[in-house]
């Protein structure tokens, strides 16, 4: 008790010396303001957003640069921008390989799943899925979609909120509010242009913080060289773990096989990538995008890592977990930032808008998508035909962004009494993402899968998955399943008694032979994703086979990428009767193939 309360003293002393200034309020709601302002110019000034293509596409008119800008910002959320570094603090830097995630999902996106997309120009990817399968395979992905979108909101705006919460003294329930009436305001109005040219600056400040607390960082420590030393002697620089276990916790290939499938989804298959790959005028500047994005993820990802190793390096004689400063290690970076830049005006501002910037990005991009999906997936074929129909459209989802940001502003304040929810809901995602993926790819790469085939092997994807994720979670509970970071010290720490003056490898006993669970409970999280596209491949594929399998020669060749196109057989030729047909018209070559 006496050592929780020393964190606890020493936490509350941190955060004291830390005063926010005018400098730190004004760049905080400057951003706020100016994410309003570029809502308002959009809404109101800009080209009106009256028709669904104006206002999810964008009118079709936007350039690779902003777009990328926004996949980015979509894509890395606060709860990434705090989870890496603490993964690399506990657990080394093999997570550094995700320069391998990102060639690979880049590559595959460009090759698979971006030419069949914008080859068909829709609205909603789920559209694919009618068009190749049946509305039931459609409607199936889209709910498990949307509904994994709602609960994942919450949570990435909780994390900004908490963190400004504990730098201002603020309420958390009266952030949380203004965080998210801002982002529905100008997501509302201003539609897909609003949403990413609000990305585009947002991203701009959240790389802004994170380089400038990388150097504060880094000259504080000693400098890189020092930092990687203590990192080295601590065994923190693993880039080369090669265990093919599928059962360890992360290696090399957990991050260039089983992370590459986590990103497939998010950025592949995403509503929300896909919405913003069709915004731009052809499929050049498609693949622009996706270039530069790759090469920013990366970026911000190293930077993210060595961000952790500098923050070891800091602490790598006094670790604030083991001697409670903080009450979780969630927490690490935002107490981190208050120790080496508690002198330094504007600094904490700059970093915490930073994180409700990423927090911004990706809840902005949600709304928009959910709305998209949830019209033209539930909404639309209800509708009777009218004149306005696309203006009558756009008006509806924009309702839909207010009710669904309402509500997940409702859920914000449930998950705050829900304790450490970040790690199990990322581990939840596997039990949609696996599903997604390969219902997807099923319906791109094998010519010969049937409606059947998706819906069976989504759901038996669906089922298995929430049997090894609980499963997991109940073992973890039991402690029968345990991931102990990296050894820790606290043996130079001041005012910490002397019983937590040493190192430390962890607190979780290894369990015995007997206590072991079953094999699949013990797969690493880093596979959740693939084993559950493995599923839909094998059983999908399996069950077409079985149900009866079209002829190749009817499947339409705009469904599927041209790596398969070039492999379909040539499309059946209707006969036509040569007197139904003005001679002058046909021409030689027609005339051949009509008479054979």
């Amino acid at each position: 008790m006496a050592e929780n309360e020393t964190g606890s003293d020493l936490l509350g002393q941190e955060l004291k010396r830390l005063t926010f200034g005018w400098t730190d309020y004004t760049l905080f709601s400057g951003l706020l303001g100016i994410s309003v302002l570029i809502g308002i110019y959009f809404g109101c000034f800009s080209k009106k957003q009256d028709n669904t293509t104006e206002y999810l596409l964008g009118g079709k008119t936007m350039s690779w640069f902003p777009v990328s800008m926004s996949l980015v910002a979509s894509h890395v959320s606060a709860v990434s921008l705090l989870a890496v570094p603490v993964e690399v603090y506990q657990y080394g830097t093999q997570y550094a390989a995700c320069i391998f995630t990102a060639v690979i999902s880049c590559g595959l996106i460009s090759i698979i799943y971006v030419p069949v997309f914008y080859q068909l120009q829709l609205t909603s990817t789920f559209e694919y899925l009618e068009m190749r399968f049946t509305r039931s395979v459609r409607t199936f992905a889209s709910f498990l979609y949307t509904f994994s979108l709602i609960i994942y909101v919450p949570l990435i705006i909780y994390v900004p909120a908490l963190a400004f919460s504990q730098a201002t003294g603020i309420n958390l329930h009266l952030i949380t509010p203004v965080i998210g009436i801002v982002c529905i305001f100008y997501t509302t109005i201003g539609g897909l242009k609003a949403v990413v040219w609000a990305d585009t600056v947002q991203m701009t400040v959240t790389l802004g913080s994170l380089f400038a607390v990388f150097i504060l960082g880094t000259i504080a420590v000693g400098g890189f060289s020092e930092t990687w030393r203590i990192a080295e002697e601590g065994s923190r620089i693993v880039f080369w773990n090669m265990d093919p276990s599928i059962f360890a916790r992360n290696s090399f290939w957990g991050m260039a096989v089983g992370m590459t499938m986590t990103w497939m989804t998010g950025l592949g298959i995403s509503q929300v990538s896909m919405q913003r790959f069709l915004s731009v005028p052809n499929l050049k500047e498609a693949y622009k995008a996706i270039a530069f994005m790759g090469v920013c993820l990366v970026a911000i990802k190293w930077i993210s890592v060595l961000t952790g190793l500098i923050m070891y390096a800091r602490y790598h004689k006094c670790d604030p977990i083991s001697t409670h400063v903080i009450s979780r290690s969630d927490q690490l970076l935002p107490y981190y930032v208050l120790d080496v830049a508690k002198h330094i005006p504007g600094l904490p501002g700059l970093f915490l808008a930073g994180l409700v910037s990423a927090g911004l990005s990706t809840m902005s991009a949600i709304l928009n998508t959910v709305a998209g999906t949830m019209y033209e997936d539930f909404i639309d074929p209800w509708l009777p035909d009218t004149e306005n129909k696309e203006a009558r459209a756009a008006n509806i989802m924009k309702l839909i962004v207010v009710v669904m940001g309402i509500l997940c502003l409702s859920l914000v304040f449930l998950v705050a009494f829900l304790g450490d929810i970040f790690q199990l809901s990322l581990t939840l995602h596997g039990v949609t993402a696996g599903a997604m993926l390969g219902i997807f790819t099923l319906g791109m790469i094998v010519p010969w899968a049937t409606s059947k085939g998706a819906i069976a092997g989504g759901l038996l994807s669906m089922g298995l998955m929430v049997w090894v994720i609980v499963g997991a979670q109940v073992n973890m509970a039991l402690k029968r399943l345990v991931y102990p970071p990296l050894p820790t010290s606290t043996e130079e720490c001041l005012n910490v008694k002397s019983n937590v003056n040493q190192t430390t490898i962890g607190t979780d006993p290894t369990p015995t032979n007997e206590d072991k669970p079953f094999a699949l409970f013990a797969v690493s999280f880093m596979y959740y994703t693939l084993l559950g596209f493995l599923v839909v491949m094998v059983v999908g594929t399996i069950v077409s086979f079985l149900t009866g399998v079209p002829d190749l020669k009817d499947v339409d060749k705009n469904h599927f990428p041209p790596i398969i196109q070039r492999f379909l057989p040539p499309k059946k030729y209707t006969e036509v009767p040569l007197h139904s047909v003005p001679t002058a018209l046909i021409t030689n070559q027609e005339k051949e193939k009509l008479n054979s």
